[in-house]
């Protein structure tokens, strides 16, 4: 017997628990969720597909209750990227036991965080203005596709300026940096994200691809030679590859942003004059360019495929379900390095100083929030926005989320030589208490009264794997 052979019946034995060469289908789906691979996942969807019945009919994962034999489930396993085999042993970005304390956390930060009724929603586009400000949803996906939902995570919504940075990507991906920022340029504005006496330079091209003269600049050079369906083709196909599933279209939101976005069209009028609009030759030209933008903001996602967008930046540019390369290496370090200083609109600074991680928000609601050292992305949906035009709740997820599970990229430095101080400190001071008055060794005649400053912090204090203190 090889060793992929003693792999996978060990792995079958530990979910035939009665011994009988048959396990039902809930009992391989049920090590799979915890592990955060859920039954909809496609991958798990097809490795299903091919069940029979003892007549040799089809039964699927909807047909239950299904027993599975050992060939059945060598199959399987196998099949596809291996993700039940995967899971079933642990080898996925997140391991089981660090998913479930992290969906734990989650759980917990949305019933803190859901009393909040700070802000109030969009106001200048009247299909925003009517949404609903009570929904509020969390969901993560990883590098593996592995996802944990709370709340209103199957909730479409428009985009929004969350489309930036992936439509950055899209024009680094096929013209490559160098031309790319010949149009666009890659700082900060110290504006508002529409601010149009803050969005230009001197030579009338876009400061950063996450401001809204940027992203229209960016899309400019998408499929440019193309008609606009052609390129609208290329935009849905690269989020189709991200998400495993294809965006919609909000069309009653394109139309209100179209008749209500004179500010748009007069950045790329402004851009066109200078010739820096790729494509755009005169009035009709700035116009076709700031409907693109109109009907890229316009798509329509969840919270849930909005994450396993983010999943995709957060593993390189590979998307989590299907492990296609959808971006380079190179494309997505660009887009998290913008996202880091530029995503969070006017209170960028003071985001990445309280959180550190790269993300970015729409004014639908929605914040996209990437964590690079876990491979996994966090997206949040709630109306209620702030003055920056962040979601509040959104953001204070984002903030709480990486205070709990030290995820500060910055704050955390020197982390483990601290905890490596402060045990010790822990262990200096349990030597002095054990001697009483005595003079400690090498301080001859210095009793010891109490504990020293900062012995206190240490009792023995250590760090879990996401770097909480325990």
């Amino acid at each position: 017997m090889d060793v992929s052979e003693l792999t996978h019946r060990r792995l079958f034995d530990a979910l035939d628990q009665d011994g009988d060469g048959r396990v039902w289908a809930w009992e391989l789906l049920s090590p799979l969720g915890r592990a955060g691979i859920q039954p909809g996942d496609p991958r798990v969807r097809a490795a299903l597909a091919d069940l029979r019945d003892p007549d040799g009919k089809p039964l699927g994962i909807d047909s239950q209750p299904v027993q599975i034999d050992y060939q059945q489930f060598v199959a399987i396993a196998q099949h596809g990227d291996g993700i039940v085999q995967r899971a079933l042993q642990g080898d996925l970005a997140v391991s089981p036991a660090e998913f479930a304390e992290l969906a734990r956390g989650l759980q917990r930060i949305y019933a803190e965080v859901e009393p909040n009724r700070d802000g109030e929603v969009a106001q200048y586009i009247p299909t925003l203005k009517d949404a609903d400000p009570e929904r509020f949803g969390i969901a993560i996906c990883t590098a593996d596709g592995q996802v944990f939902e709370v709340g209103d995570t199957q909730l479409p919504f428009s985009v929004q300026s969350t489309s930036k940075p992936f439509s950055y990507a899209m024009a680094l991906e096929e013209l490559g940096a160098d031309e790319v920022h010949q149009w666009v340029g890659q700082e900060q504005s110290g504006g508002t994200f529409n601010d149009y006496r803050l969005s230009l330079d001197a030579h009338r091209r876009p400061l950063n691809p996450m401001i809204n003269a940027g992203a229209i600049g960016t899309l400019a050079l998408v499929d440019s030679g193309s008609d606009e369906s052609a390129r609208m083709r290329t935009v849905k196909e690269t989020w189709t590859a991200m998400m495993g599933r294809p965006p919609g279209s909000d069309v009653e939101t394109f139309l209100a942003e179209r008749d209500t976005g004179d500010g748009n069209r007069g950045l790329a009028s402004l851009m066109a004059a200078e010739q820096m609009l790729k494509g755009a030759n005169g009035r009709e030209g700035a116009e076709r360019a700031a409907e693109f933008y109109f009907q890229v903001c316009s798509l329509e996602v969840d919270a849930s495929r909005l994450a396993a967008a983010g999943a995709t930046l957060a593993n390189g540019g590979v998307a989590p379900y299907s492990g296609e390369r959808v971006f380079s290496r190179e494309t997505t370090g660009r887009v998290l390095s913008v996202m880091g200083h530029s995503g969070m609109y006017n209170d960028s600074g003071k985001f990445a100083d309280q959180v550190g991680l790269p993300s970015k928000s729409g004014v639908s609601g929605n914040v996209m929030m990437v964590v690079p050292d876990k491979r996994l992305a966090v997206v949040t949906f709630s109306p209620r926005l702030d003055e920056a035009g962040n979601s509040v709740r959104g953001v204070e997820v984002c903030r709480r989320l990486v205070n709990e599970f030290g995820l500060h990229p910055y704050k955390a430095l020197g982390a483990e030589r601290s905890r490596q101080a402060d045990q010790q400190a822990a262990i200096a001071d349990t030597v002095r208490r054990a001697l009483g008055g005595m003079p400690t060794p090498g301080r001859e005649g210095a009793a010891v009264q109490g504990t020293t400053p900062g012995a206190h912090r240490a009792g023995g204090a250590g760090r879990n794997q996401w770097g909480q203190t325990l």
